[in-house]
């Protein structure tokens, strides 16, 4: 879908058709274009748009690059982060003296949210540089809100681990047990993956940006710039503590799974001592031979349970004493 956002009575607003000539447009959105459209806005512009093959490779010199007049960039954002399933996806950002176009194949929260007020921008906010910086700082701004949730889920799960009485434990195992617990920290490691791997990208675009555009860059979006780079790499440190916390927690749950393991072998292990002794004298009064002297003794039976019961008591005080129950 191609959607050509041009000024009308100075206002940016979504035009009906693609225009004839590049000056009347101020951003055209490829969202997963046809070839036609792709084809109608490289007619207009002037040069090749990146395909999803060019849009591959990771190293810097493909994804950021000037081709003649236009910069080309390419970043890589999470989306599907409310839906469940976080995905990682590239987004290429062509600017030109006139014109910005994007090119992607989702539909992320950032796009939705600044298509939705872009109408209302000032005058001053819809050149094509202007309009950039306001998507990278709606992006970011979408980063900082998933990095806000992921550390109150891991606080709710710290919480739950350490800071529990052992009542409200044995109820948070009963209702979500700690195989369920790991797999909620893995979906927040990937998480957290894919938010480095995006700020990582958006800290190497933002330096190109400013440099390669020069003297055609505003102050006012040189300012928004350089304090988005303050911001991408001050939540880049928060990510790295946030990553840190994960696999402390996961190491912390995988820990007191094995504890708890160890203690029900360690409970099956002092049964079989304390079971052992009286297995033994059970064992020889079960063998009858004629010539045992209690076999025929009146008290006999009674003597065998009492020793019985006796050889389970020993070892079992014995254990209290040592602290091993």
């Amino acid at each position: 879908m191609l959607t050509a956002y041009g000024i009308v009575d100075t206002r940016l607003t979504p035009l009906p058709s693609l225009p004839t000539t590049a000056g009347a447009v101020r951003w055209i959105d490829l969202h997963m274009p046809t070839p036609e459209e792709e084809i109608a806005a490289e007619a207009l512009l002037g040069f090749d748009i990146p395909t999803a093959e060019d849009r591959r490779p990771i190293e810097d010199s493909a994804r950021l690059y000037r081709e003649s007049s236009a910069l080309v960039m390419t970043a890589v954002i999470i989306t599907g982060v409310a839906e469940g399933q976080p995905l990682r996806t590239q987004i290429t950002f062509v600017m030109t003296a006139t014109t910005l176009v994007t090119v992607r194949v989702v539909d992320p929260l950032p796009f939705r949210t600044f298509g939705a007020r872009v109408c209302t921008l000032p005058p001053e906010e819809i050149a094509p540089e202007a309009l950039l910086v306001g998507l990278l700082e709606a992006i970011l701004e979408r980063a900082a809100d998933v990095l806000e949730v992921v550390a109150a889920d891991l606080n709710e799960v710290s919480l739950r681990l350490f800071f529990k009485d052992q009542e409200t434990k044995r109820r948070a195992k009963s209702d979500e047990q700690m195989q369920a617990l790991i797999r909620r920290l893995g979906r927040k490691r990937r998480i957290a993956a894919l938010l480095r791997e995006s700020l990582f990208s958006f800290d190497r675009l933002v330096p190109f940006l400013i440099e390669q555009s020069g003297e055609a860059l505003t102050a006012d979006c040189r300012t928004r710039l350089t304090l988005l780079l303050r911001d991408i790499r001050a939540l880049t440190t928060f990510e790295s503590q946030l990553s840190s916390e994960v696999s402390y927690l996961h190491e912390a749950t995988l820990g007191l799974i094995t504890l708890e393991q160890n203690q029900i072998v360690k409970v099956f292990s002092i049964l079989a001592v304390l079971f052992l002794p009286p297995t033994l004298v059970g064992s020889i009064y079960g063998m009858n031979f004629e010539s045992m002297p209690e076999l025929h003794w009146r008290f006999g039976y009674p003597f065998s349970l009492l020793l019985m019961l006796a050889s389970a008591l020993v070892p079992f005080f014995w254990l209290r004493r040592k602290g091993w129950l």
